[in-house]
């Protein structure tokens, strides 16, 4: 069984704001673990270092990565 992330699942943030600066350095790829308020905030953690989860952040701060078949 694959115990990979669905990639539908997998965004970048594209604002850092709100003390969210600091995350910035890390590898822009993040797997979303939840959501609240139908959608407008939803919570992410590193797919590089999994130890780094944000708890709250608006949805429109970040974007779906998408991947395009070879």
């Amino acid at each position: 069984m694959d115990s990979s992330p669905s990639p539908s699942l997998l965004y970048k943030i594209n604002t850092f704001d709100d003390g969210n600066q600091i995350l910035k350095h890390y590898q822009n790829i993040w797997l979303k673990t939840g959501s609240r308020f139908k959608g407008q905030k939803i919570s992410l953690k590193n797919m590089i270092d999994n130890s780094i989860v944000i708890k709250s952040i608006s949805s429109w701060k970040v974007n779906l990565i998408t991947y395009t078949p070879s």
